[in-house]
C-alpha cells in the first residue's frame, strides 16, 4: 500500500471545530477523513444526506448526527440496512481505536442485527472477507484482524434479544463467521507479518522503523488473541499457515533490534501455534528450546526465554501441575528452565525478563492451589525446605539485590507470592521455616539491604511480637537506620509491617509502650530526609489515640524542647489536622481559649517561638503548619497572615537551596488557599461582614507581600533574597493574578510603572535563572501599558542592550540578550530600530527587522576581527551578538516561517555565512596547541601602545588612562602580566564565539523543519556543511570550553538527522562516524591530537553514538565498539596514537550515562584493553588506559559513595559480579597468577595495580561456596605471592584485595599461613604479610571473637613478635609490625602471658628513646619511632596505672613524630594527667616549633583553661598577661590557618578565665588587644573556622560586657561592632553562634525568644543607640556610611586574572545592616535627653568615610574633634551630590550600562536613609540634594530601589 492511501485512511486532524466534555475536562474532537465508495443509485435520499454529512461534515458534530440518521434509517428496508451495514463496517475499518466516531459506531451497530440478521450477517462477512482478501492493501487486512479480534464483543452482540436466546443466537454467529473468514485470517495474519516484517529490515529512518513495530506489535498481539479464542487442533491442522507463522516468530524472536515487549509476545504466538500444530503439546516444547532442537537451535538465551514465557502465558493454572507423559509437572520443568544457569545473568533485559516469569510462575502456581488439590509428592516438591525452592530462593536473594529498580520489585512481588503459595500448601511448616529465616536474615551483614524488605513481607506469617521477643531493640535499631539513604526505605517498610501487625497483637497500651516512646527519643533531624514524616505519619493513624497522647506530651513544654521535640510537636499537629474527629475533639476542649490557640489546638506563642528559632527545619515546620491546610479552601486567619509576612521579612536571605524550595512550596499551597478562598468570598450572597473583612485581610496581605518582594529587588541585594522573591512574584503571576488580581489589589501594582522598571533591573542580574523569571514577568505585562509608549525609556533600553551587546564580559552580553527578547516585544523599539535600519516596518516582520539588525553589527565586527583579532577582543568580540542571535532564534515560529518563509531562508543563508567566517577568525587560536597563553603577535615597541589601549577599553575600571604605566621601558613582569591579561581576553572572545556558533548550528538543524519539509530552511548541503564543521572543531579545537561547547550543539545535530527521512541525512551520522574511526586508525592524518584526552575526538562519536535511536538495535554502537576495542586489544597496534584514542573515546562511551546497558556487555573486554595497556611501555597509553579503567569501575561498581575508592560502600559480591560479567573470572585468575609469578621472579608488573584494585572491590558472596566455580577464593593464593612484591604500594593494594576475598570461616587459616611466611631474609614479604594481618584483624576481629579463635590468632601472630623488636633491622617492617601488636591490645585480643608484650615494649621505649645522630638518617626512622610511641603508650595503660614520667618523657622527645603522638595521645584521655600542664606551658612559650605539635598542645590547654585546671596553677595576673601577650604575638607571626584557630579558641578561653576572677584593671590593655584580634578575623576574607573561634570567643565575653571593670566603654563599642559584623557574616554557622550568645546574654526586649540573626542584628543596634554617647553614634553613622571601594583593574595589582572577583561575602547585604543603624540612630535622636548638649559624633572616625574632599580639607583645618549635627548634614548633602556625580548618566541610560552603578547606588541609599532620618532633628535645606532627587527623578528605569532613594531625599 502506497504512504499516501495509509495516511488518507488514517485519522486526519482537521481544524478544531468544536468540543466534547467529559468528566469535567474539556477534550478536543476532531473530524474524521474517510474514504468510501459511492452509494448505490437506487438509495433513499436520506440515507444519501446522511452519507454526504458523514464523508463530507461541517463540524465533528454533523459527523456523529450523520451516524445517528444511518442507524435510524436502517429499519426502513433490507437494501437500507444493507447499505448501512457496509457504510458502517467500512468507516470502522478506517478510523482509530479511540477516534469518537468509532466508539460511536460499534456502540450502535449491532441494532442493525436486531432487526435483519440474516442481511447483517452476510453484508458483514463480505466486508470483513473483502478486507482480509486485499493482499495489496496490507493496512486493510491488518484493520480487519483487528475489527474481528477488538471488536466481536460489539459488533456481533445482540442486545434486544430476550436473555435465553442471547448467548445461543451470538454463539451460532460468531461460528457461522469464524467458519468461513478463518482460512482468510490466517492468510492475512500472515501476509501482514510477512509485508511488516520485511519493511522493517528495509525502513531507513528511525521514525518509519518505529512506526512498523508498532504496528507489528499491534498485529502480534491480534493474531495471538485470535489464535488463542478461536483456535484448536480440529481447525488449525489443515492449513499450512501455523507453520509459516511459527517461522515468522520465531525470526522476529531471535532478532535482538526488535523491542522486547514485540519479542515476548510473538513468544506466546509460538507457544500457542505448537499447542494446537503439535501432536506432543507444550511438555517438550521446554525440552526442546533448553536443548536447542530443531527450530529453535538458533535462539539466544533471551529469546529461549520469551518463548518459555509463551508457554508459561498460554497455559492454564490447572495445566501446570497435571501430570504428564514425561513422569513430570509442566509448572516445574518451567521453574527449572528458568533457573537454569544460561539465564542467570544480570543483563538488565535477561534479568527483567526472567523474574518477571518466575512472577507470573507464582501466580499461575498460586491460581493451580486454589483451583485444584495436589498430591503430597507434589507438595512435597513445592514445600520451602525442597531443592527446587531453594533454588528459587537464592535466585530471589540475587535479584532484590539487582542494579534495576524493576527487577527488585518483581523479586519482591515474587516472594510474596511464594509466602501465600507455602501458606496454601502448609501453614504449620511455612511458619515454622519463614520464622528461622527471619532470625538467619536479620544477623546477615548489612550490605545486603534488601534482608529488611524480605523480613517486612514475613511479618504477616510469623507474627511481630516474635521478633520483638527475639530482640527488643529491633524499632531503636531500625530507626537509626533511617539516618542512612541506602537503607532508610527497607527500614521504613519493615517497621511499618511491624507496628501495623503488632496493634492487632496486644492491647492499645502495650502497642504504645513499645512503639511511641521509642519513635519520639530516636528522633533526629537527618531522619527527615528519608521519609521520618511520613513513616511517623502511618504509626499515629495505625493507632489514633495515641495523637493526643504525643500532642499534649510535646505542647506542655514547647519551649524547653529540642528541636527535634519541636519538629516532632509541628508534625503531629499536621497528621491531626488531618483528621476531622480529632479536630472536633481539641475544640470542645478548648473553646474557652479559642483567642490564644491556633485552630483550637496550639498556643500562638508556641508557633511564634517555632517560627523565630534558629533551626531551620523547626522554622519551616511551623511555616508548613501555617501555610497547608487539609481543606483547600480554608480562609487564613488575620493572625496567621501577620505571622507569615514577619517570617518572609526575616527569613527570606536563607541560603540554603533546600530550605528555599520548601520556602516556596509552602507558598505555592498558601496562594491556591488564597485563590480558592478568594473565589467563595466573591460569590454573591447575603452581606455578611465577616466574609467582607475577610476579603479585606486576604487583600492586604497580598498587597504586602507583593510590595515585600517588590522591595526586595534592591540594589546589593543578596543570591537568596532576589531568587526567592522573584519565584514568589511568579507565583503571584500563575496563581493569583489571573483568577483574582483585581480582587486582591494585585492587578494595580502590576500595572505600576516602578514594577516594570525593578523587573528590566533585574535582567542584569548575575543568575541565568534570575533573569529568566523577570523576562517571563515582563512579557506577561498587560499589553496597553503606559511603559510601552514611553519611547524615551525603550530606546535608552535599546542603545544600552547594542553596548552590552559588544562588551567583552560575558554577563554583560547575556543581559543584552534578555533586554532584546523584551524590546522584541515593543513597538516602539522597533519604531526606533527602523530609524538605524531603514526599512518599511509594515513589511517587515519584528523578529527579522532584529536579525537584520544584529547581522549588520555583527558584521560589522567581523571586519574588525579581520584586521586585528586583538582589537576586536577588546571592543566587538562578536560571541556577544551571536549569543543575542541564538536567543532571539528561538522566538521564530511556524506561523513566522509560512509566511516570509523566503526572507527566513535567506536570512539563515547570512547567518551560516557569518558563523563559519567568525569560526574562521579564530580558529588559530583555539586550535593552537596553547591555547591558553596564545596570543598572535610579539610585545615589541610598536605594540605596546596598542596593547595598552586595548586593556584599557577592555577592562573598562575606574582608573584613567594614565594610571595603567606600560612602555617600552616598562618591568618585564608588568609586560607579562600585560600579555597575560590579554591573552585571556583572545581566549575568551575564541572560545565563546565557537560556543556560541556551535549552539546556533545545533538550534538551526534541530529546531527547525529539514528538507524534504517544505518550510525547511537548510539544504541537504547546508547540513552538510554544518557537520563538516563540528567534525572539524571537534577534531582540531584543542580548548576544552570549546569542543565541550561544540559537542552540545553536534549532539542535537545527530538527534534530529537520525529522525529524518530522507535518506542523504539519515545517513549523514553513520558517515561522519565512519570517517572519524578510519582518520583513528591512519597514522598520517595530523588534525587528530593525542594529548589532551583525545581533545573534541571522543565526543564525536559520543555525540553520534548517544544519539542513536534505540529502534536501530545499536548497530552503529557494536560495530565502532567492537573497531575501537581491536584497536586498545590487539598487540599490532601496541604504540600507536590509534590505541591512544581509542582508550581516550572508550573511556568517554562507557561514562555516558544515556548509552545505558547498551555499553554494559562491552565491559569485561574494555577491563581486559585496559589491563593490557598498563603492559605498555608507552607512558601515554598507560595514562589512557588507566583512565579507562577508572571509567570501567565507576560503570560497573557505580559511582563512588565515599572518598575512599576501596569502602565497603563501593564493592560489590563476588557471585553478582562475576555472574554479571563471567568472562572476567578465568581472565582475572590467568593474569593475576602470572603477574604472581613474575613479583616472585622479582619484576615490575604494572598490571597488577588494576587487577588487585578490581578485586578489592568485591567481597564474599552470601552464598560463597554453593557455586565452586565462581569462589574468589581461587584468587586467594596468587594475591598473597603479590605481598611479596618489590613495589610498596602494591603490597599495602594486595592485602586490601586479600581483606575482600578472604571469607570469615577462613579467616584463622589465611592468618596461620601468613604467619608461617613471614621471615627475616625476605623483608618484602613480611612487609606484606604484616599489611595483611592488620588489614584482616580491623576487618574480622568481630567474627573471630564470635568463633571463638581469639586464642589461636593471637597464638599464631606472636610467633612472630621478633618483626617488633630490635632483632628486624628494617624499620618499615618493624613499625608495621608494632602496628599490628598495638592493634591487639587495643581490641584486647593478647592472652594473659604478656611475656613477649614485655619484650615488645622494651624494645619500643629504647627505639623511641634514642636520639643518636644516626638513627636520625635511618630509612624510616620518624615511621618506626612513632609506631613505638603508640605501642608503648597504649601498653603502659594496660600495665602501668601511672604514666606521668612517661608522658612527660616523650614530650620532650627530639623527634616531632613522637611529640605529636603522645600530644594526640593525651587530648584522647577523659582525665589529662595535671603533671602534663606545666610542660605545656614550656612547650608553648617558644621551645615547640612544629605547627602539628603546637596545634595538639593550644587544644589540650584550652581543656585545662576551661575546666579551671589552670587555676591551680601559677595562675598570677602577670603570668596570664605574658602567656597572652605571647600569644597574641604569635598570631602576627603565624600563617598556618589551622594553628591560628587554635589560639584563637585559647586566647578566649583564657580572656574567659580572667575575667572570670574579676582582674584589675591593669588587665585592660591585653583585654583590648585580644579584642583587636578577634576584630581583625572578623572579616568574611578570613577562613571559616577562624571566624567561627572569634564568633564563640565574642560570645563567651558577652555576659561580663555589662559588669566587669576592665571592659571600657569603647571596649565595649569594639564588641558590639564585630557583633554586628558576624551576625552579617556568610558562614550561617557564625551567624547562628553569635545570635544564640547574644540572645542569651545581652537585655533586650526584642530578643526574647529570638535568636534569628537578623532579629539580633536590629537588637544589638537598638543596645549601641541606648548609650546616647558620641561615640556610640559614631559607630552607628560608620556603620551607615562604611562601605568597600569598588577595585579597579590595574597592572600594580597582584591579581591579574581579569574576570575573577575572589573571595566576598555573599549573605552580607549593604542596605539591610544600614536600615536597622538608621532606626537604632533615629531612636536615640528621638530619646535625646540632655537638651543642652546637642548630639555629636567624633570627626576623625567619620571624615574617612565621606566622598567631599574639598569640604573635608576645609573642615580639617579646624581643631575641633567633634563633629555636630548641623555640620555633618552639610557634609553629608555635598557626600550625596558627590556620589550622584559618578552616576549622572542615569538620566540618559538604563542602569546596566554604568559601569559599578550599583555600588554607587548602595552607598546612594544608605546615605539618603540617614539623610531622611536627620533632617528630623535638623531642619536644614540644601539645593545640591533637591538636585540629585530631581535628577534621579528623571531616570530611564527607576526601580523600587531608585524611588525610594528619590523618596527618602525629597521629604
Amino acid at each position: 500500500m502506497e504512504d499516501g492511501d495509509r495516511h488518507k485512511m488514517g485519522s486526519t486532524k482537521a481544524p478544531n471545530m468544536g468540543q466534547t466534555f467529559k468528566r469535567g475536562k474539556v477534550r478536543e474532537s476532531h473530524m474524521e477523513q474517510l474514504i468510501l465508495d459511492p452509494l448505490p443509485e437506487n438509495t433513499d435520499d436520506d440515507i444519501k444526506a446522511a452519507f454526504r454529512e458523514l464523508l463530507v461534515p461541517e463540524n465533528p458534530s454533523q459527523q456523529i448526527g450523520a451516524v445517528e440518521k444511518l442507524l435510524s434509517a436502517s429499519v426502513k428496508s433490507e437494501n437500507s440496512a444493507k447499505v448501512i451495514t457496509d457504510i458502517l463496517l467500512t468507516c470502522l475499518l478506517q478510523l482509530p481505536s479511540k477516534a469518537q466516531l468509532r466508539i460511536k459506531i460499534s456502540k450502535f451497530i449491532s441494532s442493525i442485527a436486531v432487526t435483519h440478521p440474516e442481511i447483517y450477517e452476510e453484508t458483514a462477512l463480505g466486508v470483513i472477507c473483502c478486507a482480509l482478501s486485499n493482499t495489496e492493501n496490507p493496512l486493510r487486512i491488518m484493520q480487519a484482524i483487528k475489527l474481528v479480534v477488538e471488536d466481536a464483543s460489539s459488533i456481533f452482540s445482540f442486545q434486544e434479544k430476550s436473555e435465553c436466546n442471547l448467548a445461543t443466537e451470538e454463539k451460532d454467529f460468531l461460528k457461522r463467521l469464524l467458519t468461513k473468514i478463518h482460512p482468510l485470517m490466517l492468510q492475512g495474519i500472515l501476509s501482514c507479518i510477512t509485508h511488516l516484517w520485511y519493511s522493517h529490515k528495509e525502513s531507513l529512518s528511525s521514525i518509519e522503523a518505529t512506526q512498523v513495530l508498532q504496528e507489528m506489535q499491534q498485529l502480534i498481539k491480534n493474531s495471538t488473541a485470535y489464535l488463542q479464542q478461536y483456535c484448536s487442533k480440529d481447525n488449525i491442522k489443515d492449513y499450512e499457515e501455523p507453520c509459516k507463522l511459527l517461522d515468522c516468530g520465531l525470526n522476529i524472536i531471535a532478532r535482538q533490534s526488535c523491542p522486547l515487549d514485540l519479542r515476548i509476545n510473538c513468544g506466546q504466538m509460538v507457544a500457542i501455534i505448537h499447542k494446537y500444530s503439535s501432536e506432543d503439546g507444550l511438555d517438550s516444547l521446554v525440552q526442546t528450546v533448553i536443548c536447542k532442537r530443531g527450530c529453535y537451535a538458533a535462539l539466544s538465551p533471551l529469546a529461549q526465554l520469551a518463548v518459555i514465557n509463551g508457554i508459561l502465558c498460554v497455559s492454564q493454572g490447572k495445566e501446570l501441575y497435571v501430570h504428564n507423559k514425561c513422569n513430570s509437572y509442566l509448572g516445574l520443568e518451567i521453574l527449572e528452565a528458568i533457573l537454569s544457569p544460561v539465564f542467570q545473568s544480570n543483563d538488565g533485559s535477561m534479568a527483567l525478563t526472567t523474574i518477571r516469569m518466575l512472577q507470573h510462575w507464582t501466580l499461575r502456581t498460586l491460581e493451580a492451589i486454589k483451583s485444584a488439590t495436589f498430591s503430597s509428592d507434589l507438595k512435597s516438591l513445592l514445600l520451602p525446605s525442597s531443592v527446587i525452592m531453594s533454588r528459587l530462593f537464592d535466585y530471589i536473594w540475587l535479584s532484590w539485590d539487582h542494579f534495576l529498580d524493576s527487577v527488585k520489585h518483581a523479586a519482591k512481588d515474587s516472594f510474596q507470592n511464594l509466602i501465600k503459595i507455602h501458606n496454601e500448601l502448609s501453614p504449620e511448616d511455612s511458619i515454622e521455616h519463614y520464622t528461622v529465616m527471619c532470625k538467619t536474615m536479620m544477623i546477615q551483614p548489612s550490605s545486603r539491604k534488601y534482608k529488611l524488605s524480605a523480613v517486612s513481607c514475613l511479618v504477616p506469617v510469623v507474627g511481630c511480637q516474635t521478633l520483638l521477643n527475639n530482640d527488643q531493640r529491633l524499632p531503636e535499631l531500625l530507626l537509626s537506620l533511617l539516618k542512612d539513604s541506602a537503607m532508610a526505605s527497607h527500614a521504613a517498610e519493615l517497621l511499618e509491617a511491624l507496628f501495623t501487625v503488632h496493634v492487632r497483637e496486644v492491647s492499645n497500651s502495650e502497642w504504645q509502650d513499645v512503639w511511641l516512646h521509642v519513635f519520639l527519643d530516636s528522633f533526629s533531624q537527618e531522619m527527615q530526609t528519608f521519609g521520618y514524616e511520613l513513616l511517623f505519619k502511618k504509626l499515629l493513624l495505625t493507632c489514633p489515640e495515641s495523637l493526643d497522647i504525643i500532642v499534649e506530651m510535646l505542647s506542655e513544654s514547647c519551649d524547653e524542647l529540642e528541636m527535634e521535640k519541636l519538629c516532632l510537636l509541628t508534625m503531629c499537629v499536621k497528621i491531626g489536622r488531618q483528621s476531622t474527629y480529632w479536630q472536633k475533639k481539641c475544640q470542645e476542649k478548648n473553646v474557652q481559649h479559642s483567642d490564644d490557640l491556633w485552630k483550637f489546638i496550639l498556643p500562638y506563642r508556641t508557633i511564634t517561638f517555632c517560627l523565630k528559632h534558629i533551626h531551620e527545619s523547626v522554622q519551616l515546620s511551623a511555616l508548613s503548619l501555617l501555610c497547608e491546610s487539609p481543606k483547600s479552601t480554608e480562609i487564613p486567619e488575620k493572625k496567621e497572615m501577620d505571622l507569615i509576612l514577619d517570617y518572609y521579612h526575616y527569613n527570606i536571605t536563607n541560603q540554603s537551596p533546600s530550605y528555599r524550595q520548601h520556602l516556596i512550596k509552602c507558598t505555592k499551597k498558601l496562594f491556591l488557599r488564597i485563590k480558592e478562598a478568594t473565589r467563595i468570598l466573591e460569590k454573591p450572597k447575603k452581606c455578611n461582614e465577616n466574609l467582607t473583612n475577610n476579603l479585606n485581610d486576604l487583600r492586604e496581605f497580598c498587597q504586602n507581600l507583593f510590595s515585600m518582594m517588590m522591595q526586595n529587588l534592591f540594589v546589593g541585594a543578596n543570591t537568596a533574597r532576589r531568587g526567592t522573591s522573584l519565584v514568589i512574584l511568579e507565583l503571584f503571576s500563575e496563581i493569583l493574578y489571573k483568577d483574582c488580581g483585581t480582587a486582591l489589589g494585585i492587578a494595580e501594582m502590576v500595572h505600576e510603572q516602578v514594577y516594570i522598571d525593578t523587573l528590566l533591573y533585574v535582567l542584569d542580574d548575575s543568575y541565568e535563572s534570575n533573569k529568566i523569571i523577570a523576562l517571563k514577568l515582563l512579557l506577561a505585562k498587560p499589553k496597553d501599558s503606559i511603559y510601552s509608549q514611553d519611547e524615551r525609556k525603550i530606546e535608552c533600553l535599546f542603545n544600552a542592550a547594542c553596548n552590552l551587546a559588544s562588551s567583552s564580559r560575558p554577563p554583560d552580553t547575556a543581559t543584552a540578550s534578555y533586554v532584546l527578547k523584551y524590546l522584541l516585544n515593543e513597538s516602539v523599539a522597533l519604531r526606533i530600530l527602523s530609524s538605524k535600519y531603514p526599512v518599511n516596518l509594515q513589511s517587515q516582520d519584528p523578529l527579522e527587522l532584529f536579525f537584520k539588525f544584529l547581522l549588520k553589527s555583527l558584521q560589522t565586527e567581523v571586519e574588525v576581527a579581520q584586521g586585528s583579532l586583538l582589537k576586536a577582543a577588546a571592543s566587538g568580540p562578536m560571541y556577544g551578538l551571536l549569543l543575542c542571535l541564538r536567543t532571539l532564534l528561538a522566538n521564530m515560529n511556524k506561523d513566522q516561517l509560512q509566511k516570509h518563509h523566503d526572507v527566513w531562508k535567506t536570512i539563515v543563508k547570512e547567518i551560516l555565512t557569518v558563523c563559519y567566517e567568525v569560526s574562521d577568525l579564530v580558529a588559530s587560536v583555539v586550535r593552537n596547541s596553547s591555547p591558553e597563553g596564545h596570543l598572535p603577535m610579539d610585545l615589541e615597541p610598536e605594540s605596546v601602545g596598542n596593547l595598552k589601549a586595548i586593556l584599557q577599553a577592555s577592562i573598562g575600571n575606574q582608573q584613567i588612562e594614565n594610571d595603567i604605566q606600560l612602555s617600552v621601558d616598562s618591568k618585564p613582569d608588568e609586560l607579562v602580566k600585560a600579555q597575560a591579561v590579554s591573552a585571556q581576553m583572545l581566549l575568551l572572545c575564541a572560545w565563546r564565539s565557537v560556543k556560541e556558533i556551535s549552539l546556533i548550528l545545533g538550534d538551526l538543524v534541530q529546531n527547525y523543519p529539514l528538507y524534504p519539509n517544505h518550510l525547511s530552511l537548510l539544504t541537504i548541503d547546508d547540513v552538510k556543511m554544518i557537520g563538516q564543521y563540528f567534525l572539524t572543531q571537534l577534531s582540531e579545537t584543542k580548548h576544552r570550553g570549546a569542543f565541550e561547547q561544540s559537542y552540545t550543539g553536534f549532539n542535537r545535530v545527530c538527534e534530529q538527522l537520525w529522525q529524518c527521512s530522507d535518506e542523504h541525512l539519515y545517513s549523514l551520522p553513520d558517515e561522519w562516524l565512519k570517517e572519524v574511526i578510519f582518520a583513528i586508525q591512519n597514522d598520517n592524518d595530523d588534525r587528530l591530537c593525542a594529548t589532551r584526552r583525545s581533545a573534541g575526538v571522543p565526543f564525536i562519536v559520543q555525540g553520534i553514538l548517544s544519539s542513536e535511536p534505540s529502534i536501530r538495535g545499536a548497530v552503529s554502537l557494536k560495530n565502532t565498539m567492537d573497531t575501537l576495542l581491536k584497536l586498545a586489544g590487539e598487540h599490532q597496534y601496541k604504540g600507536t596514537d590509534a590505541r591512544i584514542h581509542a582508550f581516550n573515546i572508550l573511556r568517554a562511551l562507557y561514562r555516558d550515562t544515556r548509552l545505558g546497558d547498551l555499553i554494559v556487555p562491552y565491559a569485561p573486554t574494555g577491563i581486559k584493553a585496559a589491563i593490557n595497556g598498563y603492559k605498555s611501555d608507552s607512558w601515554a597509553e598507560r595514562n589512557s588506559a588507566s583512565l579507562l579503567f577508572s571509567s570501567l569501575i565507576t560503570r560497573m561498581f557505580g559511582v563512588k559513595k565515599t572518598q575512599d575508592d576501596l569502602s565497603r560502600k563501593n564493592s560489590m559480591s563476588a557471585l553478582v559480579f562475576f555472574r554479571r560479567y563471567p568472562d572476567l573470572y578465568d581472565f582475572l585468575k590467568t593474569e593475576l597468577e602470572n603477574g604472581a609469578c613474575k613479583v616472585k621472579e622479582g619484576k615490575l608488573v604494572p598490571a597488577l595495580f588494576p587487577l588487585l584494585l578490581l578485586l578489592a572491590r568485591l567481597s564474599p558472596s552470601p552464598i560463597e561456596g554453593r557455586n565452586t566455580t565462581l569462589s574468589v577464593s581461587a584468587f586467594t593464593s596468587a594475591v598473597i605471592k603479590c605481598t611479596s612484591s618489590s613495589v610498596f604500594q602494591l603490597r599495602n593494594l594486595a592485602s586490601h584485595a586479600l581483606v575482600s576475598l578472604v571469607t570469615p570461616d577462613n579467616v584463622l587459616d589465611v592468618i596461620v599461613q601468613l604467619c608461617d611466611k613471614a621471615s627475616l631474609t625476605d623483608q618484602n614479604g613480611l612487609h606484606g604479610s604484616l599489611l595483611c594481618l592488620i588489614k584482616l584483624l580491623e576487618y574480622c576481629h568481630d567474627n573471630i571473637n564470635k568463633n571463638n579463635e581469639s586464642e589461636a590468632v593471637v597464638k599464631s601472630i606472636t610467633k612472630i613478635s621478633w618483626s617488633a623488636t630490635a632483632s628486624n633491622l628494617c624499620l618499615m617492617t618493624r613499625a608495621c609490625a608494632l602496628e599490628l601488636f598495638t592493634f591487639l591490645i587495643r581490641k584486647n585480643l593478647y592472652l594473659f602471658d604478656l611475656t613477649t608484650f614485655h619484650d615488645i615494649d622494651r624494645s619500643s621505649y629504647m627505639l623511641v628513646m634514642c636520639n643518636s645522630q644516626d638513627s636520625l638518617y635511618q630509612p624510616w626512622s620518624a615511621l618506626c619511632k612513632k609506631t613505638a610511641c603508640n605501642y608503648v603508650l597504649h601498653f603502659s595503660r594496660v600495665v602501668k596505672p601511672d604514666m606521668n614520667e612517661l608522658v612527660c618523657q616523650l614530650l620532650t622527645n627530639g623527634d616531632y613524630e613522637v611529640r605529636l603522638l603522645c600530644l594526640s595521645y593525651i587530648e584522647t584521655l577523659d582525665d589529662i594527667p595535671m603533671a602534663v600542664f606545666p610542660k605545656l606551658l614550656d612547650q608553648v612559650q617558644g621551645k615547640e616549633q612544629h605547627n602539628g605539635c603546637l596545634i595538639q598542645i593550644f587544644r589540650i590547654m584550652n581543656r585545662f583553661v576551661s575546666s579551671g585546671v589552670y587555676e591551680q596553677f601559677d595562675a598570677s595576673w602577670e603570668a596570664g598577661e605574658k602567656l597572652l601577650s605571647y600569644c597574641l604575638e604569635k598570631t602576627g607571626e603565624e600563617a598556618c590557618i589551622e594553628l591560628l584557630t587554635e589560639i584563637l579558641r585559647f586566647t578566649s578561653s583564657l580572656i574567659v578565665f580572667f575575667l572570670s576572677k574579676n582582674s584589675l584593671s591593669v588587665f585592660e590593655s591585653t583585654f583590648n588587644g585580644w579584642l583587636k584580634l578577634m576584630k581583625a578575623f572578623s572579616g568574611s576574607e578570613n577562613d571559616v573556622d577562624a571566624r567561627i573561634q572569634v564568633a564563640s570567643g565574642i560570645s563567651s565575653i558577652l555576659p561580663f560586657l555589662f559588669s566587669h571593670p576592665s571592659i571600657s566603654g569603647k571596649a565595649k563599642l569594639d564588641v558590639y561592632e564585630v557583633l554586628i559584623m558576624l551576625l552579617q557574616d556568610d558562614s550561617d554557622m557564625v551567624r547562628n553562634l553569635v545570635a544564640v550568645g547574644s540572645a542569651k546574654y545581652l537585655k533586650h526586649d526584642e530578643l526574647k525568644g529570638s535568636i534569628q540573626p537578623t532579629r539580633v542584628l536590629e537588637a544589638v543596634c537598638d543596645i549601641v543607640a541606648c548609650l546616647q554617647t558620641p561615640e556610640a553614634l559614631t559607630l552607628l553613622l560608620n556603620l551607615i556610611l562604611k562601605d568597600d571601594d569598588p577595585e579597579g583593574f590595574g597592572l600594580s595589582q597582584d591579581d591579574d586574572r581579569v574576570f575573577d572577583k575572589g573571595e566576598m561575602n555573599g549573605y552580607r547585604e549593604v542596605r539591610t545592616a544600614a536600615q536597622a543603624c538608621v532606626k537604632s540612630l533615629a531612636k536615640a535622636l528621638d530619646a535625646w535627653s540632655d537638651s543642652e548638649h546637642p548630639p555629636t559624633f567624633i570627626k576623625q572616625e567619620i571624615i574617612p568615610h565621606l566622598y567631599c574632599n574639598l569640604e573635608v580639607k576645609a573642615l580639617n583645618s579646624v581643631e575641633n574633634d567633634v563633629l555636630y549635627l548641623d555640620t555633618f548634614m552639610k557634609l553629608l548633602s555635598d557626600d550625596i551630590h558627590q556620589i550622584f556625580s559618578f552616576i549622572s548618566a542615569l538620566e540618559n541610560t538604563a542602569i546596566y550600562s554604568i559601569r559599578n552603578a550599583d555600588i554607587w547606588l548602595m552607598k546612594l541609599g544608605c546615605r539618603a536613609a540617614l539623610w531622611k532620618v536627620l533632617r528630623v532633628h535638623c531642619h536644614i535645606e540644601s539645593a545640591s540634594v533637591r538636585l540629585v532627587s530631581l535628577n534621579l527623578s528623571k531616570s530611564a528605569v527607576k526601580g523600587t530601589y531608585i524611588t525610594k532613594i528619590i523618596r527618602n531625599l525629597s521629604e
